[in-house]
């Protein structure tokens, strides 16, 4: 996801919302810098993707997030699920000529974002039979391209530790978090007092963490606590997003909130529940 489109999908995020009025998204995201334009195109390009979806209301157009994305937001709000291992990884094996790289790509992109992590060119592993739902969003695929779902046994735990570790990618979100570590606890004061470093930071400032972090989050899921040994980088990850929304609420919520309330399309904003 692309940094403005994420900034697009934090707005439902800071302001707790299934739907938003476009003008109350153009408001809020004018204090991150962005233009009026810039966001009417970005709200257009996400609406054709199927990122969030459009209805009209009067003369303004209400847009919601897509049942995809809201699925992600358990995630992202550092909710832990940890997934079964069951002595078997179940497979995406795929062939897409170079021709169809388009293609290749966005079926790797949706297999990502189903769950599937690539152990080797051709061959996509994870721990749910999402081939479905994959087929059901992915385009055909032409002759001499062809994918077709499975399943693959390690012979051992071990084996299936070291699978995991390569097509998850684990030495690099070790490598990735001390830096991301640094830069929350610059905003902490070390850890001890939130929201007292960094004196002046502003809201774009703050979000270049703050989707740094996510973009971990989303990039790094949680594993089966078999396959993998320690403390799981995800769970780091998470760590980090919970105090993302720490420093979040103590620095910006009221702007935010002040920002979205000055709208004229206040009242159309469709409020997610309270807890």
């Amino acid at each position: 996801m692309t940094r403005i489109a994420f900034d697009v999908v934090s707005v439902f995020g800071c302001l707790q919302a299934s739907g938003l009025p476009g003008p109350v998204i153009v408001s809020v995201l004018r204090e991150h810098g962005y233009s009026s334009s810039s966001v009417h195109n970005q709200l257009v390009r996400m609406v054709q993707r199927g990122i969030i979806s459009s209805e009209r209301i009067g003369r303004v157009s209400i847009y919601r997030l897509s049942e995809q994305i809201l699925s992600d937001f358990g995630d992202i709000a550092g909710d832990h699920v940890f997934p079964d291992y069951a002595g078997r990884f179940h497979t995406i094996v795929y062939s897409v000529p170079e021709a169809e790289r388009g293609l290749r790509d966005r079926l790797q992109y949706i297999a990502r974002s189903l769950g599937y992590r690539q152990l080797r060119p051709g061959i996509l592993i994870g721990f749910a039979d999402q081939s479905r739902l994959l087929s059901k969003r992915l385009p055909h695929i032409p002759v001499p391209g062809w994918s077709e779902a499975g399943v693959l046994t390690p012979e051992s735990l071990a084996a299936a530790r070291r699978m995991t570790t390569r097509a998850f990618e684990l030495d690099a979100a070790l490598a990735q978090l001390p830096p991301l570590e640094e830069r929350m606890n610059a905003l902490s004061s070390g850890g001890s007092a939130p929201g007292t470093g960094c004196a002046g930071l502003s809201l774009g400032s703050f979000f270049d963490l703050y989707y740094d972090v996510a973009r971990a989050v989303m990039t790094h899921p949680l594993l089966p606590e078999t396959l993998v040994d320690g403390t799981q980088p995800a769970l780091r990850f998470r760590a980090l997003m919970r105090q993302c929304n720490l420093e979040y609420y103590l620095r910006f919520d009221q702007l935010i909130r002040e920002c979205a309330g000055a709208s004229s399309s206040f009242e159309l904003i469709e409020w997610l529940p309270e807890d």
